[in-house]
């Protein structure tokens, strides 16, 4: 089929405000990002250093620690949180009674400011009033009645990794959204062959959400890499740099005006990203399609 001249320039013009934007907001940017990172720049001058800013770094155990930490989050929700996303969304799509409330309040966090759940996280984990020393001093655990969980190295980074357990509603909707779709055929067949609730949530239900739930892993490691405002305003990357994140790590870079090191810790982070999410697309890619 041929496309004529007038059809394409048409087509140009809608996608023009489109490639604009993206040009302005995010090549541009990405590409000063890049430049900015070979320098010693601090909002005014700029010097052009080489790889000085990426041997700080590398030399450097905060640094180190916050890419650790980044993948201890994104390991904790691929193989946590998706799971246990999938297992609620499988029971609940039962419909079994009050199967609606449930899935309203495990959704409810998404709807509620960031700024607040994490105030309300670091609130339970309070030394003096926290609801988990309360609990723990309750069945016996006295040694933990005025224990710092989040002001203690030891488990500071634990107390943190848990918060990602909120996600598991988000991810919770985004799989029982498809197992609706999918047909009763496969299940009234199954029912004349004699096959169990779990046979038919093992056999027919999982395989068929397959690719929602490998969608779900990407969707998690995503947000975990960019993990910013929870940690910042639950440990501010302490004690000791325990619970450093990557994007801490550069926002801290930035208040002293090192903005061309941190800019370089930018570069790093977007390598790492593409770097997990490729793996992870050719890892799952033979799997969501078999």
């Amino acid at each position: 089929m041929k496309i004529k001249k007038d059809e394409v320039v048409w087509l140009l013009l809608f996608i023009a405000p489109t490639i604009i934007l993206f040009t302005l907001f995010f090549i541009i940017p990405l590409l000063f990002l890049f430049i900015t990172s070979f320098t010693n720049w601090d909002g005014i001058n700029a010097e052009f250093v080489g790889l000085e800013n990426y041997v700080k770094l590398f030399s450097k155990k905060s640094f180190i620690r916050a890419i650790t930490n980044n993948l201890y989050w994104c390991l904790t929700a691929a193989l946590i949180t998706v799971p246990l996303a999938l297992i609620i969304a499988l029971l609940l799509a039962h419909r079994s009674r009050g199967w609606k409330v449930f899935r309203t309040v495990l959704f409810v966090p998404q709807v509620v400011s960031s700024a607040a759940i994490a105030m309300l996280w670091a609130a339970m984990f309070n030394a003096e009033y926290g609801l988990v020393n309360f609990l723990l001093d309750y069945i016996g655990f006295s040694d933990y009645k005025n224990h710092n969980w989040l002001g203690n190295i030891r488990t500071a980074n634990a107390a943190l990794i848990g918060f990602s357990l909120c996600y598991v509603g988000y991810f919770m909707v985004i799989m029982l959204a498809k197992t609706a779709g999918i047909s009763e055929d496969y299940y009234d067949a199954a029912n004349i062959d004699g096959a169990s609730q779990f046979q038919k949530d093992l056999h027919i239900t999982a395989p068929l959400i397959k690719s929602t739930f490998f969608l779900c892993i990407i969707l998690a490691v995503i947000f975990n890499l960019r993990q910013f405002e929870y940690v910042y305003l639950m440990t501010a990357g302490g004690p000791a740099n325990k619970t450093q994140v990557l994007v801490v790590y550069i926002w801290n870079e930035l208040t002293v005006q090192r903005l061309g090191r941190g800019n370089a810790a930018g570069v790093i982070m977007i390598a790492i990203g593409a770097i997990l999410l490729l793996s992870l697309r050719k890892l799952l890619k033979s799997e969501t399609y078999n």
